[in-house]
């Protein structure tokens, strides 16, 4: 049955539960991931937005994969970090310039330098981490430019104890898809007849 705070998220109470898990623990300096996969308009991004209402006092970082800016290296991580640039002077500084030169806002990346700029994400998350938990929401991953895809399974396949949590959605059966085997995952499922009748 659903509560009054539920809304478009009736029969959406396990995945409600794991995201809240993953936040709980956030606050208790645990890391982790998630990956939201379904079909189109099943409920992936009514989730996204739920967890960012769950995550009272908490950084909150998202972006969006963009079918027109997938050739674009870097774009959709410049949509996460852009907020979190004020950061960078606490983490090392070859990593700050590798993700300056990622967002352009120096000499771009050569690709030998890539890996320096996931482990710039990764320590500039955990930079954030140090005031109050993060969550990073990605919707569409599907759509993610393969060098922002790269880096953030990067960071996501090593977080530890920094009070980070990374949440992404993505759709199934896409031509292009979200590649994090190593990520759990969570099938998001049409809702059932009791809950639809609710909701209408």
């Amino acid at each position: 049955m659903c509560g009054n705070d539920c809304h478009v998220l009736c029969g959406r109470a396990p995945e409600r539960a794991a995201i809240g898990a993953l936040l709980d623990g956030a606050r208790a300096s645990r890391s982790g991931a998630l990956v939201l996969r379904g079909e189109p308009g099943i409920g992936k991004t009514a989730l996204l937005d739920d967890a960012a209402g769950q995550a009272e006092g908490m950084h909150v970082l998202r972006a969006r994969g963009v079918e027109s800016e997938s050739e674009l290296p870097f774009a959709s991580l410049h949509q996460l970090l852009r907020p979190a640039l004020g950061h960078l002077d606490g983490i090392p500084e070859h990593q700050a310039a590798a993700v300056r030169g990622a967002l352009a806002l120096e000499q771009a990346v050569s690709e030998e330098r890539r890996f320096l700029v996931s482990a710039g994400c990764l320590s500039l998350l955990s930079e954030m981490a140090e005031q109050r938990p993060v969550l990073c929401l990605v919707d569409d991953a599907h759509w993610l430019d393969a060098a922002s895809a790269q880096a953030l399974v990067f960071v996501a396949r090593r977080l530890e104890a920094e009070g980070i949590v990374m949440v992404f959605a993505a759709r199934e059966g896409e031509i292009r898809g979200f590649v994090g085997p190593d990520l759990p995952s969570l099938v998001v499922e049409g809702l059932d007849a009791e809950a639809a009748t609710t909701l209408l």
